[in-house]
């Protein structure tokens, strides 16, 4: 067989391949499924006819139905009813057929009336708790203070034997005068010195030493100048 011949046969049965397809889908397409509704045929090009015409509806107008009850109301709740009105007897709150008071009853004069109910309970927010005050930072301590200080003392004795400066300074307590005892070593040998003070004058305490010289073991009794540093 000839080559073009080959190729014009391909060509036919390309075609008709083609033709099969296109028309097997538009027929899945376009077909009518079942199940699915139809519109009403028309006979002669005349459309069916109407179930009521306009001008008979406004000749005779259908009456609208009665409205429905209205349902009881829920404390607090409001109903709107649309239409006409409907009875007292069927509106909430209104009182109850038979009752003494057709409508809101009223209480004798002095009585009071009970307060209406509350459809829910209010509690108000509580009010923001108030701030503290920052604190203000604390000033600095102040700083040490030395100064140097003059005084005066009396040596009322100065005896060698502990014992004997105690009785001293215990008789001296006796007398109302404070005294301590310090210790001083002179050539090796160690002296126990009741001292009275201190006084902030020179004057004040030479005063008080001769006070001091007519008490036993005390007359060579003398006043000291001392100056030392005070921390303030």
């Amino acid at each position: 067989m000839p080559v073009e011949t080959k190729k014009v046969l391909w060509t036919v049965i390309s075609v008709g391949l083609f033709l099969v397809v296109f028309f097997g889908t538009a027929l899945l397409l376009f077909a009518p499924r079942k199940g699915a509704p139809q519109a009403p045929a028309a006979i002669g090009n005349e459309a069916p006819p109407r179930a009521v015409e306009p001008d008979e509806y406004l000749r005779n107008p259908a009456p609208a139905p009665d409205p429905a009850a209205p349902l009881p109301a829920a404390p607090g709740e409001v109903v709107i009813v649309y239409g006409e009105n409907p009875p007292a007897a069927a509106l909430p709150g209104a009182a109850a057929p038979g009752s003494p008071t057709g409508a809101a009853q009223t209480a004798p004069a002095g009585t009071a009336l009970p307060a209406p109910a509350k459809s829910g309970s209010y509690t108000p927010a509580a009010a923001p708790a108030a701030k503290a005050p920052a604190a203000k930072p604390s000033a600095p301590a102040p700083k040490p203070k030395t100064v140097t200080v003059t005084e005066w003392w009396i040596q009322a004795s100065s005896p060698t034997s502990r014992s004997r400066a105690e009785s001293l300074q215990a008789e001296l307590a006796r007398q109302g005068l404070s005294s301590v005892i310090t210790l001083k070593d002179v050539d090796g040998t160690t002296h126990y010195r009741v001292r009275i003070g201190p006084y902030t004058s020179e004057k004040e305490a030479i005063g008080w030493r001769d006070r001091v010289r007519a008490l036993p073991d005390c007359a060579e009794a003398y006043v000291s100048k001392t100056t030392v540093q005070r921390t303030l």
